[in-house]
């Protein structure tokens, strides 16, 4: 099976438009992809860059034009006025597929295994999880300079899977990168742009009404918010990484199927992502038999794309089983809102594919002192425990309660925890602000405040809703005669580099006919009046299709007829 044969029903949709365009369009919107990605630009490719193509630099603006109209291509203002353009990041998954040749093969798939480097960790939504629960536990105070203090951040270091080797190779920029590690910062950074805490009162908050949206979400749709954030703020810009980036997802065959990267300018930097992602736990990293790098998903990759929702079934309720020594086993299919609970009772004592959390004394008490009583306790562990609850820890379970004669806390579960009763009024206005926009549905925004200094983006900037118009136009086409352009015919010589000079101007194809050869050129520069030459780039193939151009110099005598070539919808 090859890598386009997995192309699933929606994209099918999409190449089935994408396969209505006009052989000229898609040869445009495929130099401008592979050129920018999802990149915005300001202008486009260079008349010598058109013609390498086979197009006149006419050819491009009408099609150009054309793709705007039909929402292939967008455009923002600036605040000063400029306008950029970009290819919608909707687009991407589609235009993967189409041009896949065209950009260049970087990912193979391979028929033989390939040796481990790197495993994946356990997921990183779990270990988010991990990481607000402590929060919420601990408390997360800031000093003066809004940092957080040194031994709270070796602690952080601590208790979570992660390390730095995971994420050396990004490369990426982050605020006081000298008092954090890198993935102490990515931690935290994701917590902030996914917005579940915010900096507020000298401290970082969990942002309550987010996060009870974002425990209801399943682990799939987790990781997709997650992947994009990674994707946005930890991904290399460079349009070459967002092709590889995106055939890496696209053109894999699913998870658990070895692929080779193969024709890698980048290897440096695909490489370090390959790692990341190890890191977060989307993946294996490996090495085939003559050295070259090899991934493998542990999830589907084509459902991180997009955020695309996961169809959502009645999925068999997963627990874990209770030991006699309080000891808890939790398999990976054990689901969001279970392991937030065991987050709040017990103490996590090893992560892998297989955890272990370890029910305590102490961890009752603090449940119990931030509001969850005994009773929701046991009722969660009657419900999830997949072989009963032993009896010794059914009585130790009683005999801890009685030791806290701490009232539960009906609103806040504990002093991190920030909705819209605390905070300062600036910080109370933006959750209004959040709640009533409905933010809570969606998680990662690229405006989100966060630790890493992400690249400048188009989010926020005016959308350009002006209305494309269908037909080109040629600045003084209706001041020549028709039969320029609409006839093949003989012209003499001072006619002739008219002619020319206004295929130059327009930047348009030039016809010329010589017996039964018809060849089309692309003008550049005329030399000389009554002994003059024309160059530019000949196509090789008079039907127009081929991209392939060689640089010529013509003279009027090498032709009997020639006529202007416009584009179709010219305004006349």
């Amino acid at each position: 099976m090859s890598s386009f044969e997995s192309v699933n029903e929606s994209e099918a949709m999409d190449l089935a438009s994408w396969s209505k365009l006009t052989l000229v369009e898609q040869r445009v919107l495929g130099a401008i992809f592979h050129k920018h990605a999802v990149q915005p630009f300001s202008s486009l490719l260079s008349r010598e860059q058109w013609a390498s193509e086979g197009l006149s630099g006419a050819e491009a603006k009408y099609s150009f034009a054309n793709l705007r109209r039909q929402r292939w291509i967008e455009s923002v203002h600036k605040s000063w006025g400029e306008q950029l353009f970009y290819i919608p990041a909707s687009q991407m998954e589609t235009l993967t597929i189409a041009y896949a040749q065209r950009v260049g093969l970087t990912v193979e798939q391979m028929t033989m295994h390939a040796d481990v480097l790197q495993e994946g960790k356990p997921d990183i939504a779990a270990e988010l999880l991990h990481l607000i629960a402590w929060i919420g536990r601990e408390g997360l105070p800031l000093t003066g300079k809004g940092t957080i203090h040194k031994k709270t951040i070796q602690k952080l270091s601590a208790i979570t899977v992660l390390s730095s080797t995971d994420f050396d190779g990004l490369g990426i920029r982050y605020e006081h990168s000298d008092l954090y590690p890198i993935h102490v910062a990515i931690l935290l950074d994701l917590l902030l742009s996914l917005n579940l805490v915010q900096k507020a009162e000298g401290r970082i908050r969990i942002v309550d009404h987010q996060l009870q949206q974002w425990l209801k979400l399943s682990w799939g749709q987790m990781h997709q918010e997650v992947y994009q954030a990674c994707v946005d703020r930890y991904g290399n810009t460079e349009p070459a990484l967002q092709h590889f980036r995106h055939q890496l997802a696209v053109l894999s065959l699913g998870k658990n199927v070895w692929c080779r990267i193969v024709n890698s300018t980048c290897e440096p930097q695909i490489r370090g992502w390959l790692y990341a992602l190890a890191g977060w736990g989307y993946g294996d990293v490996g090495e085939d038999q003559s050295g070259a790098l090899a991934f493998r998903w542990l999830i589907e990759p084509q459902s991180l794309l997009n955020l695309r929702q996961e169809a959502v079934g009645e999925a068999e309720p997963c627990g874990f089983y209770m030991q006699p020594d309080f000891e808890m086993l939790v398999p990976p299919e054990a689901g969001p809102d279970v392991i937030w609970m065991l987050e709040q009772c017990a103490e996590r004592v090893t992560r892998d594919r297989m955890s272990i959390y370890r029910m305590t004394r102490e961890r009752i008490i603090s449940a119990i002192a931030r509001g969850y009583g005994l009773h929701e306790v046991m009722d969660f562990i009657d419900h999830y425990a997949l072989t009963g609850i032993p009896e010794n820890v059914r009585i130790a379970l009683a005999d801890w309660a009685k030791e806290t004669d701490v009232a539960p806390l009906t609103v806040d579960r504990n002093m991190e925890v920030m909705d819209a009763s605390t905070g300062s009024a600036e910080d109370q206005k933006l959750l209004e602000k959040d709640v009533l926009s409905g933010v809570s549905s969606s998680f990662y925004t690229p405006d989100n405040q966060g630790l890493v200094n992400v690249p400048a983006s188009l989010h926020g900037l005016e959308r350009d809703h002006s209305v494309i118009e269908k037909k080109f136009s040629l600045l003084g086409v209706e001041e020549i005669p028709e039969t320029w352009y609409r006839e093949w015919r003989r012209y003499h010589s001072s006619t002739a580099r008219q002619i020319a000079a206004k295929a130059i101007e327009w930047q348009t194809k030039l016809g010329i006919q010589q017996e039964n050869c018809t060849q089309y050129l692309i003008p550049h520069q005329l030399e000389g009046h009554e002994q003059w030459t024309l160059s530019g780039w000949c196509m090789l193939d008079s039907s127009g299709h081929a991209a392939e151009t060689e640089w010529r110099t013509f003279s009027p005598s090498e032709w009997d007829t020639m006529r202007l070539i416009l584009p179709d919808d010219v305004i006349t």
